[in-house]
């Protein structure tokens, strides 16, 4: 090839690494069991973020076969165009769904960055200034100290202000640190609700368990890495892993604490429940005699009102559950819209009726999957045996 035709192309980048992958491949030289166990990770998780893609971004306009993919040992690296901002968010659900798979199933976690920038690719090589941005953005140990997939400035420059606006009360997240980095616990939360949904429907592709479940996998997960951290010969070295998890174990509680809020908030303010349900009876009404309705509650035309809805919306699936099929069906009330005005007044009431106590429930069990970091006792690497 003619050097004067090589040139960069403008592309995203995500460099990810594998926490604890090295142990694991160490471990593998005196049992080969775990040889196939890595790889099946590594192929696994990959598949099982597309698959997720395509069941539930499917409104989003993105060409997949224009986005490449590379591993090599525990460090991968991810690439596509920036046609527009579905390209964004498709590589940041693809990088969520690899991370709810790997600490769901092999209890490990992933940290990352994704950046803007130049790179040079082809069937052989990739390389370029973008990915060595991504590269020491991932290892800057002021930085991505902890578990998490941090958002290069470099990205959030060409994003618009409409799009990041949009994309904070969706799935990015900035603390007191000022990084902005993957939220995805509070994003994977609300399209487990969207999918429990498809399943009360009868419409749902593939099965991710309860919502709350989420959490529950999450913290089973970190326990998992403190119990091995306390295992340790080396004391610097259980110390430096129990800070780091301790870290991912402050996200996991404060986005329960989020949740718990808007609980709260919900549960003190009944006329915007009797409001919500009203907005969704009128729509449904609208539907059936085939006039226009603007919705007053919807998260695609006001996505500061995401939290909210999705709070009542897992209490709507948590209600529907419960409720005898001949008695009250969810689709009916707010999809189809398409049944009998008695048995869409009788669906509303109960929902109505029901709603402050599933609220009750669902902060009761939820606050029971926080993981309370004090327990960790960081000064002398004590903290309860898990099983």
């Amino acid at each position: 090839m003619n050097t004067k035709e090589i040139e960069y192309s403008k592309r995203i980048i995500a460099f990810i690494d594998i926490l604890g992958f090295e142990k694991i491949v160490n471990e593998s030289k005196s049992n080969p069991e775990l040889i196939s166990k890595i790889a099946n990770v590594l192929k696994r998780s990959n598949v099982i973020a597309q698959s997720a893609l395509k069941t539930k971004l499917k409104l989003l306009v993105v060409n997949a076969d224009q986005y490449s993919h590379r591993s090599f040992s525990d460090m991968r690296v991810i690439s596509g165009p920036y046609i527009s901002h579905d390209d964004v968010s498709f590589l940041s659900m693809w990088l969520m769904f690899s991370q709810y798979f790997m600490w769901k199933e092999e209890h490990i976690f992933m940290r990352g960055a994704i950046v803007y920038g130049d790179i040079y690719e082809d069937e052989d090589i990739i390389f370029g200034p973008a990915i060595i941005d991504a590269y020491h953005l991932e290892r800057d140990e002021k930085k991505a100290v902890w578990p998490r997939i941090l958002i290069d400035e470099s990205l959030l420059k060409k994003t618009t202000k409409v799009d990041l606006e949009r994309d904070f009360l969706e799935f990015l997240r900035q603390d007191d640190d000022k990084l902005v980095y993957l939220d995805y616990l509070r994003e994977l939360f609300h399209l487990f609700i969207v999918a429990e949904q498809k399943e009360i429907q009868g419409e749902r592709e593939k099965d991710f368990g309860p919502p709350i479940e989420l959490f529950k996998d999450h913290k089973e997960a970190i326990l998992k890495q403190v119990y091995s951290a306390l295992k340790e010969k080396d004391e610097n070295e259980s110390k430096k892993i129990l800070r780091k998890y301790a870290e991912l174990s402050k996200y996991h509680d404060s986005t329960i604490d989020k949740i718990r809020q808007v609980i709260k908030d919900l549960t003190n303010n009944y006329s915007l429940i009797r409001e919500f349900y009203d907005d969704q009876i009128k729509a449904s009404r609208a539907r059936r005699s085939g006039s226009p309705y603007e919705l007053k509650f919807s998260a695609e035309e006001h996505p500061e009102q995401t939290d909210m809805l999705n709070i009542i919306g897992a209490v709507m699936n948590r209600i529907a559950k419960n409720q005898p099929k001949d008695i009250f069906q969810i689709r009916d009330i707010v999809i189809i819209g398409q049944t009998e005005e008695a048995k869409l007044e009788r669906g509303f009431r109960i929902l109505l009726s029901e709603t402050p106590q599933e609220l009750s429930k669902l902060d009761k069990d939820i606050q029971e999957l926080m993981i309370n970091i004090d327990n960790f006792g960081l000064e002398n690497n004590k903290v309860q045996e898990g099983p």
